[in-house]
């Protein structure tokens, strides 16, 4: 929890697709001191689909709570990357709050 889901998902999400959804999607918009699109949106969407969705037994589930505990901080993950314009801070934070209840 302190290493490998932190490297891996920042490393898409934040990454790779906020990089190309940013292309996708060329409309901007000043916010919080960065310029936001809807790739950004959309990709803090599927972080939070990513983790709230699951399948057992054939059945498709919906869990919000997991949606809102993935989603929301998948915001503050994606201003970090638009205005440090490096995934490190991201990393470091998805790895605390997976860990956190382990350690304490």
């Amino acid at each position: 929890q302190l290493t490998m889901p932190g490297l891996e998902e920042e490393a898409f999400y934040r990454g790779v697709l906020l990089l190309v959804l940013g292309r996708a999607f060329t409309a901007r918009l000043s916010l919080l001191g960065v310029e936001w699109h809807w790739g950004a949106v959309l990709s803090c969407i599927l972080f939070g689909l990513a983790h709230a969705l699951s399948v057992s037994d054939g059945v498709f589930a919906f869990d919000t709570l997991t949606m809102a505990l993935t989603g929301v901080p998948s915001v503050i993950g994606v201003w970090l990357v638009l205005r440090t314009r490096s995934v490190l801070l991201p990393v470091l934070m998805h790895n605390f709050g997976n860990a956190i209840m382990l350690l304490i």
